[in-house]
Parts: structure tokens; C-alpha cells; sequence
């Protein structure tokens, strides 16, 4: 039994982290369960922190979405290597950053509380987050100097197309949106969302259908593997993430607030990580 049982963890859990094989089944409904419990558990440590999730938090933690999909990236060119470079896989790399974000919050909190002669002083939760976002923005370009140093830039028309092909699509949205009078579809975090999200087909599509990359999403994968193409991830995304908006939109009232912008910040994260990493690696080569 426990030989069968470490022969499932190794199979669907170890192996897709240390050979980078990407998804399954089994390992993408664990990291969505511990997706779920991560959302309640951070709403409780902001809490403590005494930290609001609201658009401005929402703006300093975006920074951060850079510096993993940077990392990842720095992982593909195999510029740190075992075990270090298995912390830079997904999902790890996700705690990863987590912790380090709930770390430099922490102290930009108690760097706000204080002066330069270190009084005690309670100022402007704005002071925290801009402490908190520069630290970010910060550590990305630190990450983009050294890729860039150790490769070279190769295919920059892929950074316009993907921009290009995902901007064109969220204008339809948005001008449908402003017309109808749906009012969801022109809310500013779930306008960021859903570009997030047409990003990451965007990227999807030129890395599969034009450079020959191969996905590691299971739903990815299948898509491919039935329509010989990855445009099917645009209607995909479109027809799960409305939905969804729509429902964060009238279903969550004013006291449920902080968790609908923990869920988007959430959904913003899919979205973002693995479109930058998807156009660093193509506009790098790698």
C-alpha cells in the first residue's frame, strides 16, 4: 500500500515538478483545492496586517505577477539548477512568491508605522502599499536586466502580437459592453481580468500555432489535441470568465467585498503569470 501510495505521489505530483512535464488531472484539481484554501487563508493574514483588498492593494501586488513569470522564465533558460530551479516550477513557485509577498508586506507595514528616527507613527495605508509595489517593481527589472544579459532578444514581434491580437478583442468586449449598458463588462478589475486572460490565449496561440511550443495545461492540451489549434483557447476563456464576472458582480454585496477582490486578484494571476512568462520566452528564444 504505501509503496502504491508513493508510486501515485511521485507519478502525479513529484515528476511534473522535477522533470517540468506540466499538468494532469490529478494534480490540477489539488493546486485548484489549495487555490481555494489559500484565498480564505490570505484573507485572514491581511486581516492581521490590517491591509485592505481594494484596487490600490490590487495594483501593488501586480508587480509581483512579473517577478514569478520573470523567475519562471530565468528557470527555462536554466540559469539556476537543482534543487533550487524546482522552486521555480508551478505550482511552487506560487508559494514561493506568496510567501515572499506576505514577508515584504509585513515590513513595509511596520516600515510605515515608522519615521526616520524610528517613532511610532500610523500613516497612510498608501505609504504601505507603495513601499510594498516598488519593492516588486523593483525586483522584476532586476530579473529582466540579468535575462537579458544572458539572452538575446529574438522574436520581438511577438510581444506587439500578443498585445495586438488580445487588445483587439477586449476593445469588441468593451465597446459591447458600453453600448448594451453591461455595466460588468466595463468594471476596471474585471476589464484587467479578462485582458489577463486573452493575454495568456494570445500567447497561447502564437507559442502553439506559429513558433511550434507545446502547452502543459491539461484543458490546453485537449483543445490542441481535438482542433489541431490553439485559438479555441479564446472562446474558451471568454465563455468561462463572463460568467464568472457576472456572478462576482451580483452575487457578492458590499461586505463580501474583500473576498470578490481576493478572487480577482486571484483570476488575475492565472491569467498574467503564464502570459508574460509565454511572451518572455518566445520574444527571448527560449
Amino acid at each position: 500500500m504505501l509503496e502504491l501510495i508513493r508510486q501515485f505521489v511521485n507519478t502525479y505530483y513529484i515528476h511534473p515538478i522535477t522533470h517540468d512535464t506540466g499538468y494532469n488531472p490529478v494534480n490540477t484539481l489539488t493546486w485548484a483545492l489549495l487555490l481555494v484554501l489559500c484565498l480564505f487563508l490570505t484573507l485572514k493574514l491581511l486581516k492581521k496586517l490590517d491591509v485592505e483588498i481594494n484596487k490600490p492593494f490590487i495594483a501593488a501586488v501586480s508587480p509581483y505577477i512579473f517577478v514569478g513569470a520573470s523567475l519562471r522564465v530565468m528557470e527555462d533558460a536554466e540559469l539556476f539548477s537543482p534543487p533550487l530551479s524546482y522552486l521555480l516550477i508551478t505550482p511552487l513557485i506560487y508559494f514561493l512568491l506568496f510567501f515572499c509577498c506576505i514577508a515584504i508586506l509585513t515590513i513595509s507595514v511596520e516600515l510605515s508605522r515608522s519615521n526616520s528616527i524610528g517613532v511610532r507613527c500610523e500613516v497612510s495605508g498608501l505609504r504601505r502599499l507603495a513601499i510594498f509595489g516598488l519593492v516588486g517593481v523593483i525586483w522584476f527589472f532586476a530579473n529582466l536586466v540579468v535575462l537579458l544579459k544572458a539572452e538575446e532578444i529574438v522574436l520581438p514581434w511577438v510581444l506587439f502580437a500578443v498585445i495586438g491580437i488580445s487588445g483587439i478583442i477586449l476593445l469588441v468586449i468593451y465597446i459591447i459592453g458600453v453600448k448594451f449598458g453591461i455595466a460588468f463588462l466595463t468594471e476596471k478589475l474585471n476589464i484587467a481580468v479578462l485582458a489577463a486572460h486573452l493575454l495568456d490565449a494570445s500567447s497561447s496561440y502564437i507559442g502553439i500555432d506559429l513558433l511550434g511550443y507545446s502547452g502543459k495545461h491539461v484543458i490546453e492540451g485537449i483543445i490542441v489535441k481535438y482542433t489541431g489549434s490553439a485559438a479555441g483557447m479564446f472562446p474558451l476563456k471568454l465563455v468561462i470568465l463572463i460568467p464568472v464576472l457576472y456572478l462576482l458582480d451580483t452575487q457578492f454585496d458590499e461586505k463580501d467585498r474583500e473576498l470578490k477582490n481576493l478572487v480577482l486578484l486571484a483570476l488575475l494571476v492565472i491569467g498574467l503569470a503564464p502570459a508574460v512568462r509565454n511572451t518572455l520566452r518566445m520574444v527571448l528564444g527560449i
